[in-house]
């Protein structure tokens, strides 16, 4: 799965390609194409931008936390994590087989993407700063492309804070000792 994305930085002037931008889910649309998606405060976003440059074809925003644990009505912090606020195809790329593994696993261009999305995670995690876990809320849609790369539900004991928006996804998690 080596294959070469033109994935940049988000900024203001990319802004004007986000109107064409559907998912198919309003709020992973809506947040591309509002200043929030630009605010570092909040996270860094990432586009795959079509090789011409003039179409965004996906996104992602990464941002910072930690996941707990509840034991004995106690909570305690078990790690720092990179967090996935969004993660979201245009539509056109959704469900797109890319190639069969040979124990015959579907490769779809959704996984080349959370792929890059991953790698980029881990040189955060070895030149930038250390944490031990990947979380991120899961819609139904996007389980399954979750699950197939390494994430696991949380278990009953462990918790991390998840907006409003957040609510109704399944929160999942990936300990990056594990992840090799």
């Amino acid at each position: 799965m080596n294959r070469k994305l033109n994935v940049v930085q988000y900024n203001a002037s990319l802004q004007k390609l986000a109107s064409s931008f559907h998912s198919g889910n309003w709020y992973l649309d809506q947040f591309l194409r509002q200043n929030i998606a630009l605010d570092e405060n909040y996270g860094k976003t990432y586009v795959l931008l079509s090789q011409n440059n003039k179409c965004i074809i996906g996104y992602y925003n990464l941002s910072t936390g930690y996941l707990e644990s509840v034991e004995e009505n106690q909570v305690r912090k078990i790690g720092g994590a990179v967090h996935i606020n969004c993660f979201a195809l245009t539509e056109q790329y959704q469900g797109i087989l890319q190639e069969l593994s040979s124990e015959g696993m579907k490769i779809k261009f959704s996984d080349y993407f959370f792929v890059e999305c991953l790698n980029r995670i881990r040189e955060i995690q070895k030149e930038k700063v250390g944490f031990s876990f990947i979380t991120l809320c899961s819609t139904m849609e996007g389980y399954h492309l979750y699950y197939r790369n390494g994430f696991n539900e949380l278990d009953s004991d462990m918790h991390f804070s998840v907006e409003e928006a957040e609510i109704k996804c399944i929160p999942m998690y990936m300990a990056m000792d594990l992840e090799e």
